[in-house]
């Protein structure tokens, strides 16, 4: 008799690890450091924005209070929210041969600090940080902040 045990609790663990996590091909980023209340919001569902969890495209990331949070992007892009900030993840897209891509963040409200990575060192403009105010496109090895304001 074949034993099917051993499959058992991994399975398990695998499923209820699921919820945040992005399947392989298709995540952008990935949660380095959360300090306070971090939600995820992806469509309906909402989730724990901790430490690993792996974000995708259209994510909307929110810090509450005093909250912070800390993500990299698989170009080695850096976006670091303060307190009580709202961040969409609009578009994103990125080739790790040719470094070439797109990446789209929206911040609704609250704080960012922004260091660019591989796309935005490429192509300019294929860097974008958007307020409801104006928009920044990231350069060559640059790190900015953006604040906006009584959102």
């Amino acid at each position: 008799m074949k034993n099917t045990s051993r499959w058992g609790l991994p399975l398990a663990l695998a499923l209820v690890a699921g919820g945040a996590a992005a399947s392989e091909g298709d995540w952008v980023a990935q949660i380095k450091k959360a300090q306070g209340v971090v939600a995820i919001e992806r469509g309906t569902q909402h989730y724990e924005g901790a430490v690993g969890v792996r974000l995708k495209e259209n994510d909307v990331i929110v810090t509450r209070g005093e909250a912070s949070v800390g993500m990299i992007f698989n170009d080695n892009s850096m976006l670091s929210l303060g307190p009580n900030t709202e961040v969409v993840l609009q578009r994103y897209s990125y080739d790790p041969t040719t470094y070439l891509g797109a990446f789209d963040a929206r911040v609704r409200r609250g704080s960012v600090v922004v260091t660019t990575g591989n796309i935005a060192g490429q192509s300019a403009g294929a860097m974008r940080i958007l307020t409801p105010e104006a928009e920044l496109q990231g350069g060559r090895a640059s790190s900015y902040a953006v604040s906006v304001e009584g959102r």
